[in-house]
C-alpha cells in the first residue's frame, strides 16, 4: 500500500475515533451541538469529495467522506438525544442561507477551483454558529472531537497526491477551522480575547 493511502486512511479513521467521545458526550448531555451546521457539513463535505475525485483526487477525499458519515450521525444523533440547538437566531438563517447559496453556485458554475472556494464558502457558512456558539458556551463542545479532528486534517494533507489549490484547498481549510474550533472548545481563544 503506498504511503499516500496510508495517510489518507489513517486521517479517516483519527476522524472517527475523535467522533466517539463526542457522541458519548451527546449521549451524556454534556454538549450541545449546533444542528444547523452539522446538517450542512455533511452534504458540503460529500459534495466535496465527489467534486475532488472528479478533479483526480486519490486517498485526500478519504477525509472527506469520513467526515460527511461523523456528521450526519452526530447531526441525527443529536436530535434524537434532545440536545441540538435549533437556534432561531436570524444569524443561524442568514448563514445556513449563505452555505445554500454558496452550495447552488458551485453547482452552476463551471470552474472547479471556482467551485472549490465557493463550497469552502458554505461549509464555513455552515460552521459560524458552531464557532459563535462555541465562543460564548466553550463547554458546549468537546474539545478532545476538534483535537481529533485537527490532527486529522493535519494528516490528510500528506495523502495529498499533487500539492494543487484544487487537492489542498478543501483539507488545509478542514485543519484551520477544527484548529481554531479546538481552541475555542480549550477556551484558549477566550482568553486571549478577554485579556
Amino acid at each position: 500500500m503506498e504511503i499516500k493511502a496510508i495517510f489518507g486512511i489513517l486521517s479517516s479513521i483519527v476522524l472517527i475515533v475523535g467522533g466517539v467521545p463526542y457522541l458519548r458526550d451527546i449521549y451524556n448531555k454534556k454538549v450541545r451541538p449546533h444542528v444547523l451546521s452539522w446538517i450542512g457539513w455533511s452534504f458540503i463535505t460529500a459534495i466535496g469529495a465527489f467534486a475532488m475525485l472528479a478533479s483526480g483526487s486519490e486517498w485526500v477525499v478519504a477525509i472527506l467522506f469520513a467526515n460527511t458519515i461523523l456528521c450526519l450521525v452526530i447531526a441525527v444523533y443529536s436530535v434524537m438525544q434532545k440536545v441540538g440547538i435549533w437556534s432561531a437566531s436570524i444569524y443561524d438563517f442568514i448563514f445556513f442561507g449563505m452555505g445554500i447559496l454558496g452550495l447552488i453556485l458551485w453547482q452552476v458554475i463551471g470552474s472547479p477551483i471556482i467551485a472549490l472556494i465557493f463550497a469552502i464558502l458554505a461549509d464555513l457558512s455552515f460552521g459560524l454558529p458552531t464557532i459563535i456558539k462555541t465562543f460564548k458556551s466553550p463547554d458546549s463542545e468537546t474539545y478532545f472531537a476538534w483535537l481529533a479532528s485537527a490532527i486529522s486534517g493535519l494528516l490528510s494533507l500528506f495523502a495529498i497526491r499533487q500539492y494543487t489549490f484544487s487537492e489542498i484547498a478543501y483539507p488545509f481549510y478542514l485543519f484551520i477551522f477544527d484548529f481554531i474550533l479546538l481552541l475555542l472548545a480549550l477556551k484558549i481563544i477566550k482568553k486571549k480575547v478577554r485579556a
